[in-house]
């Protein structure tokens, strides 16, 4: 055989070609201006048609609701944290040296945090005390 037929993945800017085909020639993103500029442009060609020939005011009603929604919903993403500030909590910034702790096995052992629930909490995560009653530490 004088080749193979494989597709080679290719990342570009993050994106892998075997997740996104399109990742190779850009089309699978819209940026964040592209998207507030072609917006307010609809939102103000919407409003623009109520300035014309129509008599009934159902036309009019329809125009302002669609502006407005248009309009909620790119504020909504103009204001809207950006990035990194949304997501605090993940793999990236935990210490050198980090291990996670297997939540499963305390749980079901009731080690650690579980071992101080009331019986109210555990019955909260559905955990029966009576049944877990000799795991757990109770003072008396």
């Amino acid at each position: 055989m004088a080749g193979s037929h494989e597709i080679a993945p290719e990342v570009h800017n993050g994106v892998s070609t075997l997740d996104e085909p399109s990742a190779a020639w850009g089309w699978h993103h819209i940026g964040r201006n592209a998207t507030q500029i072609s917006g307010w442009i609809s939102v103000f060609i919407l409003l623009g048609y109520n300035f014309g020939n129509h008599k009934g005011h159902v036309e009019t009603i329809f125009l302002f609701v669609f502006a407005a929604l248009i309009a909620i919903g790119l504020l909504w993403q103009l204001f809207e944290p950006k990035g990194k500030q949304v997501r605090t909590l993940t793999g990236h910034n935990k210490p050198v040296g980090h291990k996670e702790p297997d939540w499963n096995y305390l749980q079901a052992t009731c080690t650690g945090p579980y071992a101080e629930l009331s019986d109210s909490e555990l019955r909260a995560l559905n955990i029966e005390p009576s049944r877990v009653s000799h795991l757990r530490k109770l003072e008396a």
